[in-house]
């Protein structure tokens, strides 16, 4: 009776554990394919996301592979912002720059100069693409030959020669008027800018622009930066005196640029006007302020 009842149990055993065990796949089984998800078959592995009303992925044409587009050009598109794409941009310009005015000092001793600027750009668009404001920060350097014009400017006496004279190297008084020539004034200021464009053609980001485009923009910002003079002593031309100091000024600019796509980036060119206003503490107690007007050739590339 016993040895019934073990009989018994070990059947139950067998057929409780059997299926489970024939489910398992032996050696050399193909495992089975995993199952399709909601993507179907050949889906990408990630989904490019976009606020409503822009596209997902870049416009390139696969005509232009490699430099133009790039090899992968759903990719350029960039961050995202609230309402429309972020880009940057990167940039040069020159042109001659023409003193108007300014104070009592270097008003009409200076002839036209010329400036060299760098920097780069944050743009932000809005949906629509056809219109971004940005925030700019650059790098310039001018260059203002003098005009021959005397100016009248503060400058120290020779220093006390006598070494027994208990003032030995130092100013033999106070500062007197002496007339200069200017020779040269150099600037380097350190820019900085909001400013707003306007696509004529149609958006201008990279996603949406396939073929050329314009846009025109008004920016206004302020300059930081050092100067200094070199003045030549009308009774001693083959002398000079330097006089440097910190300068800060406004300017509003406008700009003109033509551009073209290029797949996964965009080349631009144009026009661009400055007028600005620069506070300079270069002969003090006078007024060493001046007005400027520069007008210059720009190159870039947005991305």
């Amino acid at each position: 009776m016993a040895a019934q009842r073990i009989r018994l149990g070990v059947v139950g055993v067998m057929l409780l554990v059997g299926p489970a065990v024939a489910a398992q796949p032996g050696p050399g089984t193909p495992l089975p394919p995993p199952p399709q998800t909601s993507l179907g078959a050949g889906a990408p592995t990630a989904v490019l996301t976009a606020p409503a009303g822009m596209p997902a992925v870049c416009h390139a044409p696969a005509a232009e592979p490699g430099l133009w587009c790039g090899d992968t050009p759903a990719g350029c598109c960039g961050p995202v912002g609230a309402n429309g794409p972020v880009t940057y941009e990167l940039y040069a310009r020159t042109g001659p720059s023409f003193v108007i005015g300014g104070g009592n000092v270097f008003d009409g001793a200076l002839k036209f100069g010329w400036n060299v600027t760098g920097g780069g750009r944050s743009l932000f668009f809005n949906q629509a693409g056809d219109s971004a404001w940005y925030l700019d920060l650059g790098l310039g350097y001018t260059y203002t030959r003098g005009a021959d014009r005397v100016i009248n400017v503060f400058s120290p006496r020779e220093t006390v020669s006598d070494p027994n004279d208990p003032n030995f190297g130092q100013p033999a008084g106070p500062d007197e008027i002496h007339p200069f020539r200017v020779r040269a004034l150099h600037r380097t200021t350190f820019n900085y800018a909001l400013g707003r464009f306007w696509w004529l053609n149609g958006p201008g980001h990279v996603c949406a622009e396939a073929d050329w485009n314009s846009r025109v923009g008004l920016d206004v910002g302020g300059r930081w930066g050092t100067n200094h003079v070199d003045l030549e002593p009308v009774a001693d031309p083959t002398n000079y005196l330097r006089r440097s100091g910190i300068s800060h000024g406004i300017y509003v600019g406008a700009n003109w640029d033509w551009e073209r796509s290029m797949g996964a980036w965009i080349l631009f060119g144009g026009l661009r006007a400055e007028w600005g206003h620069n506070w300079m503490n270069l002969v003090p107690p006078q007024d060493g302020n001046i007005q400027d007007i520069n007008a210059m050739l720009t190159l870039g590339v947005r991305f």
